[in-house]
């Protein structure tokens, strides 16, 4: 398990929001790397995922704006020596970008620990998994939402199921060659593909999966996929995870995946976070085509401390220490989160 991971089990581990938002305060005043900046390069993809919003009405006409080379080192420059973990996509298909290759090397010069690409894999091939790899990446995140060519083309929408199996054999050749370049799954689960999960141990078969992360279906907005409902994956919930688990077990496999508990949270009205808790806000930074962070960062000639002492940051850090304090300069929002374990 590289550092990255052991930290995020670590802090998965840590229920108190008033100890991890002391280990965040500590990580500031030492100027220690802390950060995790998700990065869109491109605001285009080439599916149309019927769970993502760019199956959405909003999405006809889509923005093919890419990031500038000069732009991301500036980015780089004002932010990345407090970034533990650079991963390229969050919302987009970063394979889309013609200097990917380059957004890895200069993440790997500027020492960041871990960088990871997120994709759904149909535009990589073999030439270009191995560039990445010598370029300095560290992980692929590969998006799958189905193990069966009629559930996977049905979900992702203008993808082939069997160049996605293809993809697996080249990432065989990939792994064996660079042996520290790790694979994670994030795989998307609702009523529709929850029993292709029990055929992960032989889709994957010979490739050695190092993390699976398993998501429940949320309402994000403007989707094509409309059915959240997810009492169908509750009811085979031993039985598909329970098989993960053993996988798991066998293969040395990070787990990360929803409890029942947090099943019935997703499902009930009561969604909101109840601890009063901005660890994710202070910790996560998100990046794309002209904006970093916040509307009203300027990456080209503000630093991460130079921000942070304007806006005041510190006070918003120790709000999450003392609930008493209020603070009105930086906006953080609460989402409806998600808690899984990390096994």
């Amino acid at each position: 398990m590289n550092s990255f991971y052991s930290l995020l089990k670590v802090v998965g581990s840590i229920r108190s929001p008033f100890v991890r938002h002391c280990g965040v305060l500590a990580f500031y005043l030492l100027k220690k790397r802390y950060l995790g900046l998700y990065l869109d390069p491109t605001k285009a993809c080439n599916l149309k995922c019927r769970m993502c919003f760019f199956s959405g009405e909003s999405h006809k006409h889509p923005d093919r704006t890419q990031l500038s080379l000069d732009d991301y080192k500036s980015m780089a420059d004002a932010m990345f020596h407090r970034v533990m973990r650079l991963q390229i996509g969050c919302g987009a298909e970063p394979t889309l970008y013609k200097e990917l290759v380059q957004l890895v090397r200069i993440g790997r010069e500027r020492r960041v620990p871990h960088i990871s690409l997120t994709t759904n894999g149909n535009l990589l091939t073999k030439e270009k998994l191995d560039a990445l790899a010598e370029a300095g990446l560290d992980e692929l995140i590969l998006s799958v939402h189905g193990l069966t060519k009629a559930t996977y083309e049905y979900l992702m929408q203008h993808a082939r199921f069997d160049v996605f199996m293809r993809l697996l054999g080249d990432l065989k050749e990939v792994k064996a060659k660079h042996p520290g370049f790790k694979l994670r799954i994030n795989y998307t689960v609702n009523e529709n593909n929850v029993d292709d999960l029990l055929l992960f141990p032989d889709v994957f078969a010979g490739l050695d999966v190092d993390v699976l992360q398993v998501r429940p279906i949320q309402n994000l907005g403007d989707s094509d996929y409309k059915n959240f409902c997810l009492d169908k994956v509750y009811e085979r919930y031993d039985s598909v995870f329970g098989l993960l688990k053993e996988y798991a077990g066998a293969h040395g496999t990070l787990l990360i995946i929803p409890t029942k508990e947090n099943l019935d949270v997703l499902a009930s009205d009561d969604g909101q976070e109840k601890a009063e808790d901005y660890f994710q806000d202070l910790t996560y930074v998100y990046g794309s085509p002209g904006f970093l962070w916040r509307k009203d960062f300027d990456f080209k000639n503000d630093t991460f401390e130079s921000y942070c002492k304007k806006k005041g940051y510190l006070k918003a850090v120790l709000c999450g220490i003392l609930p008493f304090m209020k603070h009105a300069d930086m906006e953080f929002h609460k989402t409806r989160a998600l808690n899984y374990t990390v096994k």
